[in-house]
């Protein structure tokens, strides 16, 4: 239930994270994938306008948000709600209050403990995109370290990971086997081989990775 609880701070409350090794105050991810679908366009404010939303996705985000809530306060028999913070919150609580009675069974449970890390994943991606790095080092499937892609022969891993959300596991992927490594214990592995400057000269923040026990 720990990292349902801390989706739940995040989505809904101002809220620490470490970036790049320093303590940031965030508002509720739910009030900044707000913030980014009020994201103007220029074109439309020329003539006093208020201008057009630029990111669809996060708009798409939005309803599908909001969908997803109706439906866990339905099955809560909650009262419908305009206020997404609040009535998140509310759910949460008032599910747990369920649970705590044996009114809510596993399965259902589960579903719903499920639901809003999801949310904090979605969010996460639409608002700070993850960030790519190549590995110089082997695949640790196939043993490759190059491969070809339209013609050039670039490195075989290629890492997504997120910078401002150390919770969220990395995917690292090789392009030569297409094997795929989940989660911080593969990139210790991967890693564990190069040295800080390559880290650098990646792109790499070494402090992120150290603080995570990744690297001495």
């Amino acid at each position: 239930m720990q990292g349902t609880e801390r989706a739940v701070v995040r989505l809904t409350e101002s809220h620490t994270e470490w970036v790049d090794g320093k303590p940031v105050e965030r508002s509720p991810l739910l009030v900044e994938l707000a913030d980014s679908a009020t994201a103007q366009d220029k074109r439309g404010s020329g003539s006093g306008g208020a201008g057009i939303p630029i990111n669809l996705g996060v708009l798409a985000l939005q309803d599908l948000i909001r969908g997803r809530l109706t439906r866990l306060r339905n099955y809560l028999n909650l009262a419908p709600t305009k206020d997404v913070l609040a009535g998140t919150r509310e759910a949460w609580t008032y599910a747990k209050d369920e649970r705590a009675g044996a009114r809510i069974n596993d399965q259902a449970w589960q579903r719903i403990e499920d639901e809003f890390p999801d949310w904090v994943r979605r969010i996460t991606e639409e608002v700070s995109p993850p960030a790519t790095t190549e590995i110089l080092t082997a695949c640790t499937n196939c043993g490759e370290s190059k491969a070809w892609v339209r013609g050039d022969r670039v490195s075989a891993v290629v890492v997504k990971w997120y910078p401002e959300d150390l919770d969220r596991a990395p995917v690292a992927k090789c392009r030569f086997c297409e094997f795929e490594g989940v989660g911080w214990g593969y990139m210790h592995y991967d890693l564990d081989v190069v040295n800080r400057d390559v880290l650098a000269r990646l792109g790499v923040d070494v402090s992120v990775f150290a603080r995570v026990n990744l690297i001495s």
